[in-house]
């Protein structure tokens, strides 16, 4: 996990990613997607396949969740 001013990064275990996954009705492929060498993860151990949950502050909501799926 990372967290810096602007969001903290963190991958998700199996089971999180597969009830993020039926919570939203998508498969992995239907994602967006962050590349493995991307500067806000790159230093961190995570894998091509994994899926990263971004939480960032928003001004309305407090908190926004976002999900990524690592690419080469």
């Amino acid at each position: 996990m990372i967290n810096n001013a602007l969001a903290k990064h963190e991958v998700l275990s199996e089971e999180e990613a597969r009830k993020v996954l039926e919570q939203y009705k998508v498969s992995t492929d239907e994602l967006p997607r962050i590349k493995k060498g991307d500067p806000a993860i790159k230093d961190l151990e995570f894998k091509v396949g994994n899926i990263v949950r971004i939480t960032r502050k928003s001004p309305t909501a407090g908190e926004a969740l976002y999900y990524r799926l690592i690419v080469d």
